[in-house]
């Protein structure tokens, strides 16, 4: 008859060896997408608005809010043109703290390099934010919207001093601080080619609301209908009067935007510079490599003594 206490061993090792084969495959992805961040940072030329290509770019300079826009941040009321915050009930409970509300701002902005201005889509983005509040309180929601301390002393402190039920925790990107982006840059509007053609599909399709007009126009054979070369000139005549037009209209200027990538780069804003964005993410690529080392380690002590 089997040991039910050997079988009941052995499931508890097969979980145990499930957890660490999905502990070392969940680091090894994480540490590879660090260290291609970490690449992607260091190894993509800095452009300058002025000049910038279309396409995956890197970008520095000084966020701001777009003209007549304000941002806050919901918890301190400081402005800031980004923002993250958290809520967490500190009571004990089986799980530790609780997070009771998160959210992120979506508002675009503007950033500023000297040669030019970007819209800043933020929806997507990685934030690394160096400004970052803590405070505690008894409500769910702060009564006191600004931190009980700031600098060294404050935070020193806060460390003493009794604390509340609620953690509140605020990330911000400020005002005309630096900023470094990476992602995806790219131009809408503006007198382009595709702005063009898309003049010349509308007005021919005005023309082909009144046919009556259209056939007495373009139809020179005169058998009452639009043939494949006559078309071709009412093409040409629609574009000669699209461009005719727009070289006495004033030319509406681009919006420049910078987004989020289709191809899965990374989209990444922080307010830090260069080397220290890459060496952070060097370490937590270091990191998740040496967990998945250490996991390889366990795995085989256990295939080598237990199984």
């Amino acid at each position: 008859m089997a040991d039910p206490g050997r079988a009941g061993a052995g499931v508890e090792l097969s979980l145990l060896v499930g957890v660490l084969l999905a502990a070392a495959v969940v680091g090894v992805r994480y540490g590879f997408k660090r260290w291609r961040t970490q690449r992607l940072i260091e190894d993509t030329p800095e452009s300058r608005l002025r000049s910038a290509a279309q396409g995956y770019v890197h970008l520095t300079g000084r966020g701001m809010p777009l003209p007549g826009q304000r941002i806050a941040g919901p918890l301190t009321c400081r402005p800031c043109i980004w923002w993250r915050y958290e809520i967490h009930d500190r009571s004990r409970g089986a799980d530790g703290p609780r997070t009771v509300a998160r959210e992120a701002s979506e508002a675009p902005f503007l950033l500023d390099d000297g040669t030019g201005r970007c819209i800043v889509d933020p929806r997507g983005a990685e934030v690394h934010a160096t400004v970052r509040e803590v405070w505690y309180g008894a409500s769910e929601w702060p009564e006191v919207r600004i931190p009980d301390g700031t600098g060294v002393f404050g935070r020193f402190a806060d460390l003493l001093l009794p604390r509340g039920r609620y953690r509140y925790i605020e990330h911000r990107l400020d005002e005309r601080a630096p900023l470094l982006a990476l992602g995806s840059y790219r131009s809408i509007g503006g007198a382009g080619a595709e702005a063009t053609d898309d003049a010349v599909a509308g007005l021919l399709h005005d023309w082909k609301e009144d046919q009556a007009a259209l056939v007495a126009r373009f139809d020179t054979n005169h058998d009452g209908r639009i043939g494949v070369a006559e078309w071709e000139a009412a093409r040409a005549a629609a574009r000669e009067q699209v461009l005719a037009a727009s070289a006495t209209a004033p030319v509406p200027a681009p919006r420049h935007v910078l987004a989020s990538t289709a191809d899965g780069r990374p989209f990444v804003l922080a307010s830090s510079s260069r080397e220290l964005l890459a060496r952070g993410f060097r370490l937590q690529a270091l990191a998740s490599v040496s967990v998945f080392v250490a996991v390889l380690a366990a795995l085989a002590w256990i295939m080598t003594n237990l199984w």
